[in-house]
């Protein structure tokens, strides 16, 4: 009987370890597993938090302008707004195959794609077909056809009353095309919000086949802001491809910070950024997705920064102002990189070229330029003795100045020329013109 007893209360005893020990099994792991769900979901978050702080690819990609050509009326209008809904649209939209044509002539070109009903939108140079088709996630491939990975183009144009995109290289005479399959109501209701600032434009054949130019001078704002230096880290987090393991040598002038293969330089007095590193040969080299992995990661410290222009493996990035880039004789505003070749085997060094000075804070202002006839300046340089074969792109940006011992900067609207290899103002373009020929 005390046996009984006995065993009776060690198994009552190990019941109730037992049941302590199942309560504590069902309450503590939902605890446990909870909390790893709550890690998960916040490291989740704070990564999706750290990508959104990049620049997306079809923000810095966007085309510089477009032009409407409802019937007989042509207006242009270089609104961000507008160009992301229309690239947005397009992104949205089927295609069948695309289709490269030569022409013998700019002038069989022109023929075969001129409109009375669509729009065109341009950049400042020439742009690979592949990338565009990459970047804004078009369903517009042709995996037969090779030659649509060496295609180039200066002009997106849409037609309406055919219903075909074409990407237009002018220089090489050559058009890329395709049937669009879905509805372009959207593209069209794009083009008629109220919100859209356009501005008339004209076409002169004898002048140039594919631009378009303000017939008349047109008034813009004139901006003023509060600048201020960023910080070097800035750069240092964005181009450095381990920034938290650096060293930095402070006994010159400049500020020298380096790691391995990489470096970058800051000079204090004009606030200048040199930024040396290398890239692997391993992967096919493409100049547009390698420069972009390195300006994405700026975010929005610099506003919206957009592709202008390229030259051979160099990329120009320029922040924009109301959709038009901004200039300066000291880089500020301005994103360079450059590409090539090195002694080392399978490296490509990378020159990254950039200024710590950017505009902040906007004054209040109601100031407005007038801006001359497009048309006008580019009969102006033809008549000083501008090259046609060096004149690639003439585009209204604004002028970075400086005004001295305030850290108040004037942006305003002028006429920027490539010319060659490099931007000029057309005034500044035309006088060197009149002083070459005497």
């Amino acid at each position: 009987m005390k046996f009984s007893k006995y065993f009776l209360g060690v198994g009552l005893a190990l019941m109730i370890i037992l049941s302590f020990y199942l309560s504590y099994l069902i309450w503590a792991n939902p605890t446990i597993e909870g909390q790893t769900l709550v890690e998960e979901t916040e490291e989740s978050h704070a990564h999706d938090e750290e990508e959104e702080d990049y620049i997306a690819a079809e923000d810095v990609f966007l085309p510089i302008k477009a032009v409407y050509k409802p019937e007989d009326q042509i207006q242009a209008s270089n609104s961000e707004n507008l160009l992301k809904d229309l690239q947005t649209d397009l992104s949205q939209a089927s295609f069948n195959s695309l289709n490269v044509q030569n022409y013998d002539s700019t002038e069989q070109l022109v023929q075969q794609t001129r409109i009375s009903d669509g729009i065109e939108m341009d950049y400042a140079s020439s742009f690979p077909l592949e990338k565009y088709i990459d970047f804004f996630n078009l369903e517009l491939t042709d995996e037969e056809n090779e030659e649509i990975n060496s295609v180039t183009f200066q002009l997106i144009q849409i037609d309406f009353t055919e219903e075909k995109i074409r990407f237009i290289n002018k220089d090489e005479q050559l058009s890329a095309e395709a049937d669009i399959q879905s509805s372009l109501d959207g593209m069209k209701d794009s083009l008629n919000e109220d919100s859209v600032d356009w501005y008339d434009v004209v076409q002169d054949e004898r002048l140039d086949y594919f631009e378009y130019f303000n017939d008349q001078p047109v008034k813009l704002k004139k901006f003023s802001y509060i600048a201020s230096s960023r910080p070097y880290t800035v750069f240092r987090d964005s181009f450095f491809t381990n920034p938290d393991n650096l060293r930095s040598n402070d006994d010159t002038d400049n500020l020298n910070i380096y790691d391995g293969s990489e470096s970058m330089v800051i000079e204090p007095d004009n606030q200048k950024v040199d930024f040396q590193g290398s890239t692997s040969e391993e992967e096919e080299f493409d100049p547009y997705t390698d420069s972009y992995q390195y300006i994405r990661k700026l975010g929005t410290n610099y506003g919206s920064i957009r592709f202008l222009d390229s030259m051979q493996n160099t990329l120009d990035y320029h922040i924009f102002v109301e959709g038009f880039p901004v200039f300066s004789d000291s880089e500020e505003g301005k994103f360079s990189v450059e590409f090539s070749d090195t002694s080392q085997e399978g490296q490509r060094s990378v020159e990254i070229q950039a200024n710590l000075n950017m505009i902040q804070v906007p004054i209040p202002s109601d100031s407005e330029v007038e801006v001359p006839s497009g048309k006008e300046v580019l009969e102006d340089l033809y008549y000083t003795g501008a090259d046609p074969e060096k004149l690639h792109s003439l585009v209204v940006g604004y002028s970075w100045e400086n005004i001295e011992d305030t850290g108040v900067v004037d942006l305003e609207p002028v006429w920027y020329v490539q010319y060659g290899s490099s931007w000029h103002k057309s005034e500044d373009l035309m006088q060197q013109l009149q002083e070459s020929e005497e």
